[in-house]
């Protein structure tokens, strides 16, 4: 990943307990695997500090990884199945976007937490 231009920090706000009850459980019982990781970390590089959304293409984060866009998607489906990241389109404007489950990985304190987890949810439906 290129270093921010403006020197500005971002950073998110990572839970270990829930990464490894989820996305570690998952990989070690076959329902994710290790490169599904490497997405999610990209993803999570890519999060907005402010909005908590990761404003990237499949394509983006494959070229970023140095993957196949085909093996990017399918990791895309997996941590979606598995709950841990969902994909927004605003119906307005057509704006596309990942979210990560918030309780794995989120911005802000907790009443912005709350706003983000209502936005995850929202989103799987």
């Amino acid at each position: 990943m290129n270093p921010r231009q403006n020197t500005s920090e971002n950073f998110v706000m990572v839970f270990p307990e829930e990464l490894c009850e989820k996305a570690v459980f998952a990989v070690k019982s076959k329902q994710l695997q290790p490169r599904d990781l490497a997405v999610l970390v990209a993803l999570l590089g890519n999060v907005n500090w402010r909005s908590g959304r990761a404003q990237i293409t499949p394509s983006g984060l494959a070229a970023q990884l140095g993957i196949l866009d085909s093996n990017c998607r399918a990791s895309i489906s997996r941590l979606r199945k598995q709950l841990l990241i969902s994909r927004v389109v605003n119906r307005a404007t057509g704006e596309a976007y990942f979210l990560i489950n918030p309780y794995l990985a989120a911005v802000g304190g907790p009443q912005r937490r709350g706003h983000l987890w209502q936005q995850f949810t929202d989103s799987l439906e």
